[in-house]
């Protein structure tokens, strides 16, 4: 294989997303003919292994290009499209999981508590709107103020983010009225979209008190929700009220969602050609504008959480509320108003994300927890697992409990051309025997997260094995401390015993194998390259890596049970040359290594000879960052 160089500096053909300049001290990088090889050989690979790979990037974390760079990413961007995908594509990854992508509460960052059922305003690439792709409705000159703002620093600054936002959506939509391009468009995604209303509505009078909407005053509390006919009365003269007094900020919440809305219909037409489709993520929680909304059909006094365990000693107070059971299906089976709701949902994940549905906390759809809100601490006597309770009001039996999941979520997914094989039910902590019971007789995917001391071997093959995901150390500091910590001793010799067992070559000797172990207990690179061969040897039929571990950051982006930074990492600007320095720096996973060690551990590299030198030449190329 030759090397092209550009002034001693090697090159990549613009086709995998790769620039022709490189940073003059990066010296090592595949060339276009190298990349065919690696591309084709890592894919066959996959297909021997019966192997997918998925990257977890959420939205704000995608890298931008210097000249783009708003403080903050999405997957809707000219670089995640043009560059991102064909590098991602390049590498065999064909989905990109993004985190929920709802508009967050005000003040919250996470993702896993939305606001409604809108969409995350941060995705807008605004410089779309600075381009003639939307006809320069966004003043190149207000755009680069919001460029030449962004420091870079591997965070997402949030308060400077929403300000900055806020002022150029406000700028676009301006500029927008004024003239006539996209106004039929526009008029035409408005019509019939009560639901995004009331979402607008809310998002104004939530700005208006900055509190809980269980505080606000008067007629606003319940406005869709009146307890009496007189009320019902005051609500619909106050609606009115609302929509004149506030037209203009309706319909800027609307455009900004009709925007968001063409975006993703433009991601999903590329996902076609490309085949790289954004995996969708549906929070346990219910949107806080939909408790309002329909206040009188959530269970009073109650809220979803999780129960205390080893990890939460006191249970985990989420605060979400949960729909009163009788709502969901009506005494002949069929669907009530709440599971119509939820039905709706559902069909938005679906037809939002070609590449399927994660869904988070599935155990919330088969037998929640709940717990009383009026007190401080959890007691069996006021908080318990709403289905499962002997005696309970809702105890359901046998095959009762798969009625949410049956007849919403899978009937959803049918719905939409997709089946239970893209859906990926997050099923870590708790074991729960309704919802495993459930899991099986569907054969749904769980998942397993190798930090959490799965073994990869064991995995059954339906299910999603990973490293770790956001609620995780990254991989790196994880490593750090099975080296690190005396107190982990045991789980790093049985880690250790395993990963040599599971990923060394088919018939290799005990000598060897012996010596083999020995390098991954003092060499944290070796444990690193053998920690994700394991993903590749594993039974497990479907593989995803965290944006994190990917490029080998050693950072961690969500610590549970904390607010300072979290949710901000991001990929650097530079995402190509990063990968590789990592590979090379044995922090990033080479994936012609892993793939070519999985092949040998599983027996399959006798009858495949050319694909194993081409993968393990390959794999040097890589590692000569």
């Amino acid at each position: 294989m030759n090397i092209t160089s550009i002034n001693g500096i090697n090159s990549v053909d613009k086709k995998y997303g790769f620039s022709k300049k490189q940073n003059p001290s990066f010296k090592r990088m595949p060339n276009a003919s190298e990349m065919e090889v690696y591309t084709k050989s890592i894919n066959a690979g996959l297909k021997l292994l019966n192997k997918q790979v998925d990257i977890i990037i959420h939205n704000s974390s995608a890298p931008s290009s210097w000249l783009e760079n708003t403080g903050i990413g999405s997957l809707f961007s000219r670089n995640t499209q043009k560059k991102l995908i064909p590098f991602l594509k390049a590498h065999a990854i064909t989905g990109i999981q993004q985190e929920p992508d709802g508009l967050r509460k005000l003040g919250d960052n996470s993702p896993y508590a939305p606001e409604s059922v809108a969409k995350n305003i941060l995705m807008i690439p605004l410089e779309k709107l600075a381009s003639d792709e939307y006809n320069k409705i966004l003043p190149i000159y207000d755009f680069a103020k919001i460029v030449t703002k962004s420091s870079y620093d591997g965070y997402v600054d949030y308060p400077r983010v929403y300000k900055a936002y806020d002022k150029a959506l406000k700028i676009a939509y301006k500029n927008f009225k004024k003239g006539e391009f996209l106004k039929t468009e526009f008029e035409e995604y408005k019509a019939g979209k009560d639901e995004m209303e009331r979402a607008a509505i809310y998002h104004i009078l939530d700005r208006k008190y900055q509190t809980s909407w269980k505080e606000w005053e008067g007629i606003d509390k319940n406005l869709y929700a009146p307890n009496n006919e007189k009320e019902a009365e005051i609500a619909k003269a106050r609606i009115a009220e609302l929509k004149e007094q506030h037209k203009d900020d309706i319909d800027f919440f609307m455009f900004q969602q009709f925007i968001l809305d063409r975006e993703n219909q433009k991601s999903n037409e590329l996902a076609k050609k490309t085949g790289v489709k954004i995996i969708g993520d549906s929070p346990v929680a219910s949107p806080a504008a939909d408790e309002w909304t329909y206040q009188n059909m959530f269970l009073k006094g109650k809220a979803l959480g999780c129960p205390p365990d080893a990890f939460s000693a006191d249970g985990q107070r989420w605060g979400f509320g949960y729909f009163n059971p009788k709502y969901i299906f009506n005494p002949d089976g069929s669907l009530g108003v709440a599971g119509q709701i939820l039905k709706h949902k559902y069909d938005g994940f679906f037809a939002s994300t070609p590449g399927g549905l994660r869904i988070d906390h599935v155990i919330g759809l088969v037998d929640p927890f709940l717990y009383s809100v009026k007190s401080k601490h959890m007691t069996t006597k006021n908080s318990g697992r709403i289905y499962s309770q002997a005696g309970g009001e809702f105890e359901k039996k046998g095959d009762e409990f798969a009625n949410i999941m049956e007849k919403i979520v899978l009937q959803s997914a049918k719905e939409h051309g997709m089946s239970k094989k893209d859906i990926i039910c997050e099923d870590l902590g708790e074991k729960n025997m309704p919802t495993v019971k459930v899991m099986n007789d569907f054969d749904l995917s769980g998942i397993a997260v190798t930090q959490f001391n799965y073994r990869g071997a064991e995995t059954p093959q339906r299910n999603l094995i990973m490293l770790g995901s956001h609620d995780n150390d990254s991989y790196i500091e994880y490593t750090d401390k099975l080296f690190h910590m005396p107190e982990r001793q045991n789980d790093f010799l049985a880690r250790t015993e395993y990963l040599a067992e599971d990923t060394s070559p088919k018939g290799i000797s005990e000598e060897a194998k012996q010596k083999y172990k020995d390098e991954l207990r003092t060499d944290k690179k070796k444990f690193l390259a053998a920690s994700f061969a394991e993903l590749f040897s594993s039974p497990a039929r479907r593989i995803q890596i965290f944006f994190s571990d990917f490029w080998g950051l050693g950072k961690t982006y969500n610590r549970p049970g904390t607010t300072e930074g979290n949710w901000a990492l991001r990929i650097g600007n530079n995402f190509v040359k990063d990968y590789y320095k990592a590979v090379s720096d044995g922090k990033a996973p080479n994936l012609a290594d892993a793939i070519s060690r999985a092949l040998r551990a599983r027996g399959l590299d006798k009858d495949n000879p050319e694909l194993m030198k081409n993968l393990e030449e390959s794999a040097k190329i890589l590692a000569e960052a």
